[in-house]
């Protein structure tokens, strides 16, 4: 008998620990896990002396060919998820938002059918309604989505001038219809009457440069979303995650409704940890637009002692690859630019690199906040997540000795900055 692979001499990396030992490779699939020496011969080795070996990342937050703010990123799925593998990810999470007017699950089978033909890693989607005209139509479409594949929808809170927001009554429906059949429901926290009321005071009063994006939006903007999402989804009996989560009011927040026993998760980003809001007072801070906004040393402090100790569960990049471009055109003030920036290719690289390295987070810690955490939440578990034998053969060797300066054109993906350079 001959076998596909065999990854040998490696320090493979489980949420419970880290074990010396190889993998035997088959068909795509985990074989074994043991000694080279009792597997069948392989037609091809690699040698991972000295090095990490881990399950494929999983990227709960990515944005490929999303239209937004009057631009569309350059960037395809191809490209995208391409840079995805360069940087360690072998499945991403997608969004799929509604039309206004449309069927979410049109959306959904669209973006299935063009991602399939170009996405060179695993991807799943996250469903975003948008039309609650008639709410019965969304409380079809849960168990219609469910039914599908999907296992995860995510409101938006603010937005409400792009006509992505939901309303409090409106986000009860979908958290319960979604725990009925089984699937859980993230937010974009952010108060929305608090927030947009903010940015047109800012406009008003000629307060148009890049800083003016983090002032308009301070943390109690993301802080008070947080606490009526989840009184929401403690009222409606049902699972809850946090996406993107920015601020240090959020760790002890999420970590309260952990205590009392709710089902509230919560997901933070590359960037949250790792760069501050002084970066708007930058000539290129347009560049930085995202939202939430960028923060301050304290909230990425808060954010890594929370994925330390749990109240933070996953890594996401929410990744848009806007061009610098694209970003100018739309300048004239910082309300006009497009929001995001390119982060899918970095993300574990920076968490390992940040968080491992800096002594923030154990090894076995960086696989469950950057892969198994997310496979469990979201349906995929243990085909995804781990290195047991029967689960996909996404396999990342990394090598803790190999230094590298973050350079934008040295990277893959679709745009021609990055925010970590």
């Amino acid at each position: 008998m001959t076998i596909d692979l065999i990854v040998e001499n490696g320090l493979l990396v489980f949420p419970e620990g880290v074990v010396k030992g190889d993998l035997a490779i088959e068909a795509g699939r985990i074989l074994a896990i043991g000694s080279s020496t009792a597997f069948p011969r392989a037609e091809r080795k690699v040698d991972a002396s000295g090095k990490f070996v881990l399950p494929g990342a999983i990227d709960t937050h990515t944005h490929f060919e999303l239209p937004f703010m009057g631009e569309t990123p350059p960037e395809t799925w191809e490209q995208g998820t391409i840079a995805a593998s360069f940087g360690g990810t072998t499945t991403v999470l997608d969004f799929v938002i509604q039309d206004k007017g449309g069927k979410l699950m049109d959306a959904v089978r669209a973006k299935v059918e063009r991602a399939g033909k170009l996405a060179r890693v695993d991807f799943s989607l996250h469903g975003c309604f948008t039309d609650f005209s008639d709410i019965r139509s969304v409380v079809a479409e849960v168990k219609e989505a469910v039914e599908y594949g999907i296992s995860s929808f995510k409101e938006f809170m603010i937005y409400k001038k792009q006509g992505w927001q939901i309303d409090d009554w409106n986000l009860h429906i979908v958290l319960r219809e979604a725990q009925k059949y089984g699937a859980i429901v993230g937010v974009h926290a952010e108060n929305a009457s608090i927030g947009e009321s903010m940015i047109d005071k800012c406009l008003e009063e000629g307060k148009v440069e890049p800083v003016y994006h983090a002032l308009s939006k301070p943390n109690f903007v993301e802080e008070e979303a947080i606490q009526r999402a989840v009184g929401i989804a403690k009222f409606a009996c049902a699972r809850l995650y946090i996406v993107h989560m920015s601020t240090k009011e959020g760790v002890p927040l999420v970590r309260a409704a952990r205590a009392a026993g709710l089902p509230v998760y919560s997901e933070t980003c590359t960037h949250y940890l790792t760069l501050t809001d002084d970066v708007y007072r930058k000539p290129d801070g347009i560049n930085f637009i995202l939202s939430p906004p960028l923060r301050k040393k304290e909230d990425a402090e808060a954010l890594w002692h929370g994925l330390d100790e749990g109240s933070v569960s996953m890594v996401g990049s929410d990744h848009v690859a806007y061009t610098s471009d694209q970003k100018k055109k739309h300048s004239k003030t910082f309300a006009e630019v497009p929001n995001g920036a390119p982060g899918v290719e970095l993300r574990l690289p920076i968490v390992y690199s940040e968080g491992v390295q800096k002594r923030r987070l154990s090894l076995p810690r960086l696989v469950e906040v950057c892969s198994t955490n997310a496979a469990k939440m979201f349906g995929i578990y243990p085909r995804k997540g781990t290195l047991m034998p029967g689960s996909d053969a996404d396999v990342v060797v990394l090598d803790p000795k190999l230094e590298k300066t973050i350079r934008a054109g040295d990277l893959h993906m679709g745009s021609d900055y990055t925010m970590f350079e």
